[in-house]
């Protein structure tokens, strides 16, 4: 029996070794790989179909509305209340004006008076079918189909009058063709395609056209592959994870809509992960066989406390030193990662730099339009004063004008310059607290966006203390601007609840927005930050905590989620300067 020396008994163990780890790894390494694929493929199109829905619903919701409006118009009220052929003439203007594909008019008997839709071809009689049917099921919102076309119906009675004085009129359906561009819109909002299918037939899709042939095909055989509510399917070019959800409204063959994410570029990755794992495999051996003999203390010890300087820049901290030591390849890597570290170290300032510079632009952008705003105001003004004599104008009340937008431009300079300096700068004087907060929303209604805003101030007690009236204003008024602007248009309010107490007032701002980003809670109150806002200049709120602390007082985030924000400032009766606090502590 042939005996090995100790040197090749230990590299064939070694090799053994490392050949059975390499491999269990690298196989682990492929099974959890896939297992992480498939699950992020079947997250991505329930996340795809979470978001078809939700666009879906909004877009059901926009358009139940301007149904819902059209219906209740006096002059189509008016109009069903003569004979059918007035209807169906006078009904055009009401058609261009809903902007829809196609609009009916039914009267109470369920018989359609009139009928307008844009591309001909769809019987009258089909048409008044779907109509008793939509509205025998007491549907809202319905899809009719037929001869290749799908429309989303929404339905609307129309009634005069309300109550035991309301009168049945008849019926308005105003509906909306469902075509390979309305597919494109909600394939962009689901990132991925979207193929909208009834029975066998393929309506519309973003398919490619060999793809949707394919589809067609296994549609009309009633594949099982295409049968349940997700799964996967090969069609002519790619192959298809997909999920689907049945649309709303009740039709002979229900409308489904399929969210369907390409598998090409999954399968490609996992043959590349193939071919690398072999590859990966076969060199882990070849190189454990010849480092097996090279590894020595010599090798080992720089190569520790290269990890260790791999771990310092990763905590942030750019100052570990690296001796140059070991084996001239290791003190090459040394010294590359000195330089690397160097490199990464400039860039890191430069992108701070960077940020700060942009940070810069869009205040100095968002500070020049509002200059240019109160200069515009003046230079109006001022041709008004020029000309008074000859319009007969209140000369008093063209120069207030124009006062008022100089202090508004001074205001805006010296809220800047309070932000440069930490001492504070206010003039207390009394002051009715209500009508610094009511001035603040006049201010914030003269914008034309904000002017049919509702602002809701409640208020308790005296509200008499002593402040500096126009820094407090401002303070409110960015408060107030703040939570219009994250508060959307409808029906939202935003409250200001002012609470009195003995020493102190406690003012509460609410919006109805979607709260405050969690990566800027922490400094939402920090100059230049901002979220969400095209023209930000992230000053607003730096100036009401700089103003507020002036006061004595604070100013907090009391409450954010995505049913809105409560901003909470707490302000003494009588305004507390911090320099003057400050001086009398130390005297």
């Amino acid at each position: 029996m042939t005996r090995f020396r100790l040197r090749t008994q230990l590299f064939i163990a070694t090799l053994l070794t490392i050949c059975g780890l390499t491999g269990a790894l690298l196989l682990i390494i492929r099974h959890t790989v896939s297992v992480e694929t498939e699950r992020q493929v079947r997250e991505g199109t329930d996340a795809s179909v979470r978001a078809f829905e939700s666009v879906q619903r909004q877009r059901e919701e926009q358009l139940s509305r301007s149904a819902a409006m059209l219906a209740i118009l006096p002059p189509l009220q008016a109009m069903m209340t003569t004979d059918a052929p007035t209807i169906q003439d006078s009904s055009t203007i009401f058609w261009k004006l809903s902007g829809s594909h196609l609009l009916a008019l039914a009267n109470t008997n369920h018989e359609i008076v009139a009928f307008h839709i844009t591309k001909p071809g769809w019987p009258r009689e089909t048409a008044e079918r779907d109509f008793r049917k939509s509205i025998e099921q007491e549907e809202d919102t319905s899809w009719w189909y037929d001869s290749g076309r799908l429309y989303e119906v929404f339905l609307r009675p129309i009634t005069k009058g309300v109550g035991n004085n309301a009168r049945d009129l008849g019926f308005l359906a105003v509906g909306y063709q469902v075509d390979s561009s309305v597919a494109e819109q909600l394939a962009l909002v689901a990132n991925n395609n979207i193929a909208l299918a009834t029975g066998d037939s393929v309506i519309a899709s973003t398919l490619p056209a060999q793809d949707e042939a394919a589809l067609q095909k296994k549609l009309a055989a009633h594949d099982a592959h295409v049968g349940g509510d997700s799964g996967e399917v090969t069609l002519s070019t790619d192959g298809y994870a997909f999920s689907s959800v049945l649309l709303r409204g009740a039709l002979p063959s229900p409308v489904r809509c399929y969210v369907m994410m390409p598998l090409g570029p999954v399968n490609s990755f996992l043959r590349r992960l193939n071919r690398t794992i072999f590859v990966l495999g076969a060199s882990a051996v070849l190189f454990g066989a010849l480092l097996f003999g090279f590894v020595s203390q010599t090798i080992t010890k720089p190569l520790d406390n290269l990890v260790k300087g791999v771990r310092a820049l990763a905590g942030g901290d750019f100052s570990y030193s690296i001796s140059r030591e070991g084996s001239s390849e290791v003190a090459e890597l040394s010294n590359a990662f000195a330089k690397m570290r160097g490199e990464l170290l400039a860039l890191h300032q430069q992108q701070i730099e960077t940020e700060r510079i942009a940070a810069l632009g869009r205040a100095a952008s968002s500070i020049s339009h509002d200059l240019r705003h109160f200069l515009a105001a003046v230079v109006a003004n001022a041709e008004f004063l020029y000309e008074a004599d000859a319009l007969k104008l209140d000369k008093s009340e063209i120069y207030q004008e124009i006062k008022t937008a100089s202090e508004q431009m001074t205001d805006l300079i010296d809220s800047l310059r309070e932000l440069s300096y930490r001492r504070g700068t206010i003039s207390p004087e009394p002051t009715n607290l209500d009508q610094v907060i009511r001035h603040a929303i006049d201010a914030v209604k003269v914008r034309p966006e904000f002017r049919n805003r509702n602002v809701t101030v409640i208020s308790n007690g005296d509200l008499e203390g002593e402040f500096d009236s126009r820094k407090l204003e401002r303070a409110i008024f960015n408060l107030v601007l703040n939570a219009c602007e994250a508060t959307p248009n409808g029906e939202k309010n935003v409250t200001i609840d002012v609470r009195a107490n003995r020493d102190s007032f406690e003012i509460r701002v609410s919006d109805q927005g979607s709260g405050v980003p969690e990566n800027i809670r922490d400094k939402v109150f920090d100059p230049f930050v901002s979220s969400g806002k095209p023209n930000g200049t992230g000053l607003g709120l730096a100036i009401v905590s700089k103003i507020i602390t002036d006061h004595g007082g604070s100013v907090a985030v009391e409450r954010t989620s995505a049913a809105g924000t409560v901003m909470l400032v707490t302000l003494p009766r009588t305004a507390v300067p911090v320099n003057a606090s400050k001086n009398s502590a130390l005297a």
